[in-house]
């Protein structure tokens, strides 16, 4: 029954991402500026992005208020160890061209042992 619920999970999964874990900081002694070494590629292939909440908040800082709206990238189940900090790039889709090239950093993943998929809670990068 499981494999059948994974095999349907992905069958939605028509968007392609990779998924990559950011290199160490690296700070310059005599100059002081910080660049990161490279990172490593945790996954690619195919995934899915979808609203987590279907309501979204409205927190206010100072004067100034904005819309904060919960996301989640699927992708299959027991595909690649994520962690938190992870970067997701999403580089194809079928429906919505726009948010090809679109990144998310992964905050907040704890597998399951019976999940159809892997859902990762991101935060969009802008």
């Amino acid at each position: 029954m499981l494999a059948r619920g994974r095999r349907a999970a992905e069958r939605l999964m028509v968007d392609e991402c990779l998924i990559t874990r950011p290199g160490a900081t690296v700070t310059d002694p005599d100059t002081g500026q910080v660049t990161n070494e490279p990172g490593e590629q945790v996954y690619s292939g195919k995934c899915e992005v979808k609203t987590k909440d279907t309501v979204a908040a409205k927190p206010e800082a100072g004067e100034h208020s904005f819309t904060v709206v919960a996301r989640v990238v699927k992708i299959p189940a027991n595909s690649a160890d994520v962690a938190d900090g992870d970067v997701v790039t999403l580089t194809a889709t079928r429906h919505t061209a726009f948010t090809v090239g679109k990144q998310y950093k992964v905050d907040g993943f704890t597998p399951d042992s019976l999940e159809t998929a892997s859902r990762l809670p991101v935060e969009e990068i802008l």
